[in-house]
């Protein structure tokens, strides 16, 4: 009973498709099949033109917002008593670090304080990482330990503090003075000593000019200046407590130069990492944590007035001729991104999100990703910390107070 209707509905199904679709000779259902398969394609493309629309849209108001030119540096609203004469600020995460040499303040983008910590210090220096950073007093013996919550350790050493460098992960690592030697000394991120104690000798390795630990705090690079049959040369080593525990030394890179002193070395990643000369900038690769390599040797032809870095961009400017500068910015590879030339005569350059900021007195120069004048110009108060915050705003630190600042024109 059930198969015979089954089979019942089975006939009823096929004459209503016959009602509606007509039986159709070979030829025409090719036709009718073209027909679907061209329609299948203009809607394909329809689809298609409106993504790539889409996409252009986006590209190209990203392109406007970035590097449109502005002509105007209008004052949104101004915070008195946050600003110091004797304070730098630094970005930190989402927080902005305001240290003197009586503690440092976090701050938000508006001004509040988030945390504080109080201490004295005569030559205060901030180093910070995306997590954690440190204050140390150059010269003395005193540095603190921080992330986004506050202080999270502290440490007092028995002789003077030459240079130190702080880890993602809040690894402290401090150069001390000691006469005929100096010594690299590791804390953790509560200020805890570490069981790693590198000395070093003038006649040695050498004594360090600069130092910078890894994110991850188990590599230490270092340019050393070591005497040599009495002539003075230049030491980039790589230290490794991890992968380089089983050498005697824990050296596992060492880039050896005759004429190049090399007076600042950087971290820009766990896996790149950059030296910079009077006249040459060196990226290495730490992609091979057991065996270190230099990737590109920027060779300058005229004297390097300044540097400064972000993550994964380089920034160096030269004297070229008596009065002008040129600034070239590179990526982590070494590859140009961009060249032009400044007449802007500056006394800070940093990068702020993507753009290049620098900054003399009251006025300043920002420039675009793509190295066009963004704006220049003068505000109204004498500038120690200019903080992008988006395409067309900033804020502002000056010796008394904090301003955003909307540009515009």
């Amino acid at each position: 009973m059930s198969e015979n209707n089954d089979l019942q509905r089975q006939e009823k199904k096929k004459k209503l498709k016959r009602n509606f679709v007509p039986d159709l000779s070979p030829g025409d259902r090719e036709d009718l099949e073209q027909s679907l398969h061209e329609r299948n394609q203009r809607r394909a493309l329809i689809v298609l033109a409106v993504i790539v629309s889409f996409v252009l849209i986006v590209v190209l108001a990203h392109w406007i917002s970035t590097e449109q030119k502005f002509t105007k540096a209008e004052p949104v609203w101004q915070k008195d008593g946050v600003g110091s004469e004797n304070a730098t600020y630094s970005v930190f995460g989402k927080q902005i670090l305001k240290v003197t040499g009586d503690g440092v303040q976090a701050l938000d983008t508006s001004g509040n304080v988030i945390w504080n910590y109080g201490y004295s210090m005569q030559s205060p220096r901030v180093i910070v990482r995306d997590r954690y950073g440190a204050v140390a007093d150059i010269q003395s013996q005193t540095a603190v330990i921080f992330d986004a919550s506050g202080v999270t350790g502290t440490v007092t050493t028995t002789q003077p503090i030459l240079s130190f460098s702080v880890s993602d992960h809040g690894v402290l690592v401090l150069e001390t003075d000691d006469t005929d030697a100096s010594y690299i000394n590791f804390y953790d991120r509560s200020g805890a000593v570490l069981d790693i104690r590198i000395k070093t000798k003038l006649d040695g390795d050498g004594f360090p000019l600069a130092l910078s630990v890894s994110p991850k705090g188990t590599g230490l690079m270092a340019s050393m200046i070591r005497l040599e049959e009495g002539v003075l040369r230049n030491r980039v080593l790589f230290y490794n407590f991890d992968v380089g525990k089983n050498e005697s030394d824990r050296v596992v890179g060492k880039f050896d130069y005759n004429t190049t002193m090399f007076a600042d070395v950087q971290y820009l990643s766990d896996s790149r990492a950059v030296a910079f000369g009077d006249n040459q900038v060196n990226i290495y690769s730490l992609r091979n944590e057991r065996s270190p390599s230099l990737v590109k040797s920027i060779e300058c032809s005229a004297a390097i007035l300044s540097v400064f870095t972000s993550d994964s961009r380089i920034g160096v400017v030269t004297q070229e001729g008596t009065s002008g500068m040129t600034l070239r910015v590179y990526d982590d590879d070494g590859r140009r991104k961009f060249e032009t030339g400044l007449s802007f005569r500056f006394d800070e350059a940093e990068f702020s999100g993507s753009y290049a900021v620098f900054c003399n007195g009251n006025e300043c120069l920002i420039l675009s990703p793509g190295g066009r004048v963004k704006y220049q110009g003068k505000m109204q108060a004498s500038i120690q910390k200019l903080i992008m915050t988006g395409s067309d705003s900033c804020l502002i630190f000056s010796g008394t107070a904090m301003e955003k600042v909307k540009l515009s024109g």
